[in-house]
């Protein structure tokens, strides 16, 4: 029996030693992310509604651009046509648009500038896009960057999914064009306020013959 005794109090002198260590193992283990065999468990990423006014660019557009509405009704209609499902909004801001009366009296759009020969302009290309196949918009400002592109130019990813570089052209012929500031946008597909504001102008001239108004200066890579 004294054997006995000696044997359990030794056996309770080394589990108590024993069990600091073991709870020091279990606390350094990382606990599982899913079951044995299962897949890694990810956060499911929220769809964002940009069509609503309390979705993120919703709130940022609000913020920019409320205070152009006499309430908040009108305000919110206006950011629904903006957003026109998706498709976008007139690239022109809503407190501008490049009209002159016609004979009878009405508005219309016309012409509000010519550009004479020797002025200089930039346009962002998509790839694929030829130098010599110019879109009809262009800007008198700097493009240093997609994200100018995007934030000043206001190019949803609707318009152009891409660009990858930058054209700097010169007017050969006079060229009318409609000119004025540029409209924010609401990218759907990037969930993201595009306030604009830099400068653009529309070529009035067919697509095909706008190369007869223009030479290719510069052609650069932006990222």
């Amino acid at each position: 029996m004294r054997g006995t005794m000696t044997w359990l109090l030794r056996a309770s002198l080394a589990l108590a030693l024993l069990n600091p260590a073991l709870a020091a193992a279990q606390t350094a283990r990382p606990a599982p992310t899913a079951p044995s065999g299962g897949p890694t468990l990810v956060p499911v990423a929220q769809v964002c509604d940009a069509t609503s006014i309390d979705s993120p660019p919703g709130k940022a557009w609000w913020a920019a651009e409320r205070w152009r509405y006499a309430d908040d009704a009108t305000a919110t209609k206006a950011y629904q046509t903006l957003v026109n499902n998706g498709l976008g909004g007139s690239p022109w801001p809503t407190w501008f648009v490049p009209t002159q009366p016609s004979a009878s009296g009405t508005l219309m759009a016309a012409p509000t500038a010519i550009l004479p020969v020797g002025t200089r302009f930039q346009m962002a290309l998509a790839p694929g896009q030829k130098e010599t196949w110019p879109g009809g918009w262009g800007t008198f400002d700097y493009i240093s960057t997609v994200e100018d592109v995007r934030k000043y130019l206001a190019v949803t990813l609707v318009f152009k999914s891409q660009v990858d570089r930058v054209v700097t052209y010169e007017v050969t012929r006079i060229l009318p064009v409609a000119i004025g500031p540029i409209g924010p946008q609401i990218d759907t597909q990037a969930c993201q306020y595009l306030p604009g504001r830099w400068s653009q102008f529309n070529m009035l001239v067919p697509g095909s013959d706008r190369m007869d108004y223009l030479k290719v200066i510069e052609v650069r890579p932006i990222q």
